[in-house]
């Protein structure tokens, strides 16, 4: 049976890329009608929604493959069943992109017309003015440092990049504290400040601002949306009220696509 499961595989890996296929972004316009983006171009290389799990594979080893042509690290000589074996090694490693987390995160900005992008394996490409648009990834490390911040490391399926959670965010009267913040948690944050001492050396300054939502790293199977009750369930029973998070997500996933189209 195993033997025939890994022949099954080999023979998926049997393609082109004439075989392959990007799924069309969907992103909101001013007559609330529904654009489809055909086209991959140099400028939106990350735009590409990125599906949670397996489903994902073939299609990341697509976009893998065109920006390190782009970038001139590979030519389009170099077979695709490559990158489809380098990708299906990286989720193995980062079965966190299959968790209920990271999937609940998905779920709430598809729902409010958002697009999943992952951008901190290029920051520098989506950085404009200092700060990302939006951050959607997984929280790998936490840890508190002398300021009484909570130093972080984020990732995506794109890369990884160092942050830090100021203090004033687990201050009574929010929402938030400090074991929200712990391994395997999913974060939704827009709007970030990028703090670059080096050309390609980037730290996010993460402040109660930037925080649309946070996905517990014990959300199970009963609660993978994320969303029961109008907010998000957390191990203690604490629902977050979901109103002022739509807000801030509305002005990043509804407002910016018309700024970018006048």
């Amino acid at each position: 049976m195993e033997a025939q499961e890994n022949e099954d595989w080999q023979l998926s890996l049997d393609i082109d890329d004439s075989d392959l296929s990007l799924t069309p972004v969907l992103r909101s316009s001013t007559s609330h009608q529904t654009r489809v983006e055909k086209a991959l171009t140099n400028d939106d290389l990350g735009r590409v929604r990125i599906i949670p799990g397996p489903a994902g594979i073939v299609q990341s080893a697509k976009l893998l493959k065109a920006q390190h042509i782009l970038e001139g690290v590979a030519d389009s000589q170099v077979p695709t069943q490559e990158y489809i074996l380098k990708v299906a090694e990286d989720y193995e490693d980062d079965e966190c992109f299959t968790s209920g987390p990271w999937v609940s995160a998905v779920d709430f900005v598809l729902k409010n017309q958002g697009i999943v992008t992952g951008c901190l394996g290029n920051i520098s490409k989506f950085m404009k003015k200092g700060k990302l648009e939006q951050v959607v990834a997984i929280l790998n490390l936490e840890a508190p440092n002398a300021l009484g911040d909570l130093t972080v490391t984020l990732k995506d399926p794109t890369g990884s990049v160092i942050g830090s959670v100021h203090h004033k965010v687990f201050n009574e009267g929010t929402w938030y504290r400090r074991n929200h913040f712990k391994k395997g948690a999913a974060l939704i944050l827009v709007n970030v400040s990028v703090f670059s001492p080096k050309q390609y050396s980037h730290y996010l300054n993460i402040t109660i601002r930037n925080i649309v939502k946070v996905f517990n790293r014990d959300i199970g199977p009963e609660n993978v949306s994320g969303l029961n009750q109008g907010g998000v369930l957390y191990s203690g029973g604490m629902t977050l009220d979901d109103e002022a998070s739509q807000k801030r997500a509305q002005h990043v996933w509804t407002e910016q696509p018309r700024e970018e189209e006048d």
